[in-house]
């Protein structure tokens, strides 16, 4: 029996030793491991500086600017941009005030840019890197611009300019248009007017002179240039004078409303009076109203009033041009409604032309009639 507790007892002994061996053997391996890497392990650890905050990246002609928030590192004395694989470089001093930081990046070539920019305290330590994409622009681009299309340029009695413009090309950066023009003074403007604007006035614009246009761009979602289109030269229609102007038809009829229906009644700036076709059957479609401006005209625009309160004239018609009046060129196919508030119909690139003429296909009955024609153009 006592054998027995002998032998219990040398076995509890023989693996507490083993265990303490073991322990041993643990903590000598740890001391060593210690030893050999204590030589790449910096006293008090590795010091890092606030990195930049919230930083946007800029367009420019040739140029790209970044900015970001100061952030709360008060340590931080300054920032350096990397660019072109880090082979150029900029510092930025950090002012003791102010809350935002910016560097403009110039000299750059017209193409994507990748920058990493850190941040420095006094001892040299350094932030994690932070990396942006920016892009800058120059004449290649500028030479691809798109001017904004005007649709139509016209004075009022008053004097008063209006630009109707076309579609701009907003998503290649088109931004607003710049009008160059005359003054009543005599002395020369420019109005920027912005791309959200389909429709342009200039009150003091000099009537009789021409003015210039151009689009300014400005790429990217945000840009510190613009960029524009080159300057274009344009004419401004306004209501011709029918003074001199001579009209005639395919032929006028006696009504009883009138002594007669000649065609002069359309240009007589009285809606009360009107043109009107013979009233036999045998005159029908088509009709035809000319007018004789008695010298060359670039001709924007028409008006035609119908005679009042009555539905019977023409309703397709097309507007026609000719120098000589003899031989005639069609400017663009027409609808008119039969109402009493008088239409405009434009005519496209705004032609020249000595004779202008109505050319009426097909209406409700066989005969037409016209109560007021208006051209609008400029010589």
């Amino acid at each position: 029996m006592q054998m027995k507790i002998k032998f219990k007892q040398m076995k509890k002994i023989t693996i507490y030793t083993v265990l303490i061996m073991i322990t041993c053997g643990i903590i000598a391996a740890c001391k060593k491991m210690d030893s050999t890497y204590k030589e790449f392990i910096v006293p008090g650890g590795i010091t890092y500086t606030g990195k930049i905050t919230s930083p946007l990246v800029y367009t420019g002609r040739n140029r790209i600017k970044i900015a970001w928030l100061r952030g709360a590192d008060p340590t931080v004395v300054k920032a350096r941009v990397y660019w072109n694989s880090q082979q150029d470089s900029m510092d930025v001093t950090i002012p003791t005030t102010g809350d935002t930081i910016s560097a403009v990046v110039s000299g750059l070539q017209e193409k994507q840019y990748n920058f990493i920019v850190k941040t420095f305290d006094a001892k040299g330590n350094s932030s994690v890197p932070v990396e942006l994409l920016g892009e800058s622009f120059g004449t290649r681009y500028e030479t691809l611009l798109l001017t904004r299309p005007i649709l139509a340029s016209e004075t009022d009695a008053t004097g008063t300019l209006t630009i109707q413009w076309g579609n701009a090309n907003i998503s290649g950066g088109a931004y607003a248009t710049d009008v160059k023009y005359t003054d009543v003074n005599n002395q020369i403007q420019v109005k920027r007017f912005l791309i959200g604007e389909n429709i342009s006035t200039i009150n003091d614009y000099k009537i009789g002179t021409l003015y210039q246009y151009r689009t300014v761009y400005i790429p990217g979602i945000r840009g510190i240039d613009s960029f524009f289109t080159p300057y274009v030269n344009q004419n401004v229609s306004s209501r011709l004078n029918k003074a001199n102007w001579l009209a005639t038809a395919d032929s006028f009829a006696v009504t009883s409303q009138l002594p007669n229906g000649p065609a002069i009644k359309a240009i007589d700036d009285d809606i009360k009076t009107f043109w009107h076709t013979e009233t036999t059957s045998t005159k029908v479609y088509p009709h035809w109203l000319a007018v004789d401006l008695k010298k060359t005209i670039n001709v924007s625009r028409v008006e035609l009033t119908c005679r009042q309160d009555n539905a019977t004239t023409f309703t397709a018609f097309t507007i026609q041009g000719s120098m000589d009046g003899t031989n005639w060129t069609d400017y663009g196919s027409y609808t008119l409604v039969m109402k009493n508030a008088t239409q405009s119909f434009s005519v496209a690139n705004s032609p020249q032309m000595r004779y202008i003429r109505i050319y009426a296909a097909t209406g409700p009955n066989y005969y037409a009639n016209l109560a007021e024609f208006t051209a609008f153009g400029y010589e």
